[in-house]
């Protein structure tokens, strides 16, 4: 019994590191655009116990070198596998939802052939273009996230990869996110791939491996699929329009004080270093 038991807790340990591992392989693989509910897959999963990578990531901790790979992924077509694994196994990411991760599905599902893939998309196409783009594809274009494009490193390089992801969406069109016409002009080309999107992910995830996560039936057929116990909460809803506003302004507001807070040291340095020069002038001229 004592052996019994032993073993059990011997067990329980070796989950418990290889969670906290940073090494950790990804079990879930998201394949839906963004503004499809990828957020509130990021939330449930998270309460599930994975650690799980989204847009989010990149724009709220600054992930400058995230973004430059993703830039190159978006134009070799995903090739560099070993790269994107290396960025996933570092990090300790255990799931991977939204843009632009969902748009190299097919590489990571044969780069983690046992990780699971969850799919997840709108009512209609005209219901994604809606919400899609009067957020993700237009915040480059609003204030103050046109002048952090123009002026500031991370977005200066978030905005070549949005560029480059939205150009890989329309089949490698090159775009960018603050032409005037953008992205009104490609409307029935962005509706023609987000349902050839949802076409092609039952088209070649083998049904075994696939989830259609319909949000309305909460946990019950994630946790079944994923083999996890329902948790005694509320499945989350997040991330509507404005709460994508919110997330918006508070990044914003971070960034600006950033600055603010950086040009006032600037300020009070270059202060100093003038009080110093004169001191020292009066000192040669005693």
């Amino acid at each position: 019994m004592t052996s019994l038991y032993t073993n059990r807790v011997a067990f329980s340990l070796v989950l418990i590191f290889t969670a906290l591992s940073p090494n950790a392989a990804l079990e879930v693989i998201g394949s839906g655009y963004g503004r499809t509910g990828t957020d509130t897959l990021r939330e449930a999963l998270n309460e599930l116990g994975y650690k799980t990578y989204h847009m989010k990531e990149i724009v709220e901790g600054r992930l400058g070198s995230d973004a430059m790979l993703w830039h190159a992924q978006m134009e070799n077509d995903c090739s560099d596998v070993e790269a994107l694994r290396d960025m996933f196994e570092k990090g300790g990411w255990t799931a991977a939802v939204d843009l632009p991760a969902s748009l190299c599905y097919e590489r990571l599902m044969k780069a983690y052939p046992k990780a699971k893939v969850i799919h997840t998309e709108r009512k209609s196409a005209e219901q994604w273009w809606n919400s899609a783009s009067n957020s993700i594809m237009i915040v480059g274009t609003i204030f103050p996230y046109n002048i952090f494009y123009n002026r500031i490193p991370f977005f200066r390089t978030h905005k070549a990869m949005s560029d480059a992801m939205w150009s890989r969406v329309l089949g490698g069109k090159n775009v960018t996110v603050d032409d005037d016409d953008f992205p009104q002009a490609y409307k029935a080309e962005f509706l023609a791939a987000y349902e050839a999107n949802n076409a092609r992910v039952r088209k070649v995830v083998p049904r075994k491996r696939l989830l259609i996560q319909d949000h309305s039936k909460g946990w019950t057929d994630l946790c079944t699929f994923l083999n996890k116990e329902v948790p005694d909460i509320p499945y989350p809803h997040v991330n509507t329009l404005n709460d994508f506003y919110k997330f918006a302004n508070n990044v914003a507001m971070k960034v600006a004080f950033g600055v603010t807070f950086a040009f006032a040291v600037f300020v009070l340095a270059v202060k100093k270093l003038m009080s110093l020069l004169t001191n020292n002038n009066k000192i040669k001229e005693s």
